[in-house]
């Protein structure tokens, strides 16, 4: 068995900056992919933050629609970041426990469904917030970093602020649920903010507004340095046993060994900007041996 792990698309930003939009970018991640059982798409698949739900999946859903074609009957596991949250919601609300390897129905009505409808015959899986791609390999969007990150990001001092809200202990994250108490009332409220058409313009202002504020501060590779070891302390928080953990969110790739002895590798990006490093980059996990990073430029 071979897994391919991609992280980070963003398909459909109102910017431009998603690679995957370009035919011949495309076309060489499905080569990449061809020999591959089954694909993980590691989370930030979709950029719902820029509309509503129904005019950003009406841009991404032609990718999944050939992604389908290419993979035929091969699996696709989806598991949600913090920019495609919604997409876990659903199954979330109707669950009552959250673990480490949440695999969860798509049921009609749900925002994932028309992805789902799209893939054709391939099976799509929903896992969240992570999955077990091999028995020592553990792979994660990697957002709840963010619980530990001094970045300076939005979303890093937004977490502050809701931990003084609900009074939430920094050193009290044990489980996904702490995690998720943490951070889904700012993915609720950022993609919440987007979906009325009256006033989708302010939000989309104070966003810019935002990226000035953070981008003089954010200098290439500066991600990276505050993620990984926030990286390391969620793995030890939440007790991850592999060798092994893949994640993406930092918009980086690489892969650095923890105090533990837990390689952790950064599986990149698929948009262009100027805090992302070399994106256009994917996992390949053999039967075998160590993940493989792999570029597709």
């Amino acid at each position: 068995m071979l897994a391919a792990v991609v992280s980070d698309l963003h398909l459909g930003t109102h910017s431009g900056a998603d690679l995957l939009r370009r035919p011949e970018v495309q076309a060489r991640l499905f080569d990449a992919l061809a020999d591959a059982d089954e694909v993980v798409l590691l989370g930030d698949t979709v950029e719902l933050r820029d509309d509503s739900l129904a005019e950003s999946l009406e841009r991404a859903l032609p990718f999944f629609e050939a992604l389908g074609a290419a993979l035929g009957s091969r699996r696709l596991t989806i598991v949600p970041g913090n920019h495609d949250h919604r997409f876990a919601e659903d199954a979330l609300r109707r669950a009552s426990h959250l673990g480490l390897e949440g695999r969860f129905e798509v049921r009609p009505g749900d925002a994932l469904e028309p992805v789902v409808r799209c893939m054709g015959g391939s099976p799509v899986v929903l896992a969240y917030p992570g999955v077990r791609v091999r028995e020592d390999v553990y792979a994660t969007h990697g957002h709840y970093l963010d619980c530990h990150s001094e970045a300076p990001t939005f979303e890093c001092r937004a977490r502050a602020a809701v931990e003084r809200v609900r009074r939430i202990d920094r050193e009290g994250y044990r489980s996904p649920e702490d995690y998720e108490r943490a951070l889904a009332p700012i993915y609720r409220l950022i993609h919440w903010g987007v979906q009325p058409a009256a006033v989708r313009a302010a939000a989309h202002a104070g966003r810019r507004l935002v990226r000035r504020w953070e981008r003089p501060r954010a200098a290439p590779g500066a991600r990276v340095r505050f993620g990984v070891p926030a990286m390391e302390q969620v793995v030890h928080n939440l007790g991850i046993d592999a060798r092994h953990v893949l994640f993406g969110h930092l918009h980086g790739h690489g892969r650095w060994e923890t105090r533990s002895g837990v390689e952790l590798v950064n599986t990149g990006c698929w948009v262009e900007d100027p805090v992302s490093i070399s994106p256009g980059t994917c996992v390949l996990v053999p039967d075998d041996g160590p993940p493989r990073l792999q570029s597709v430029q």
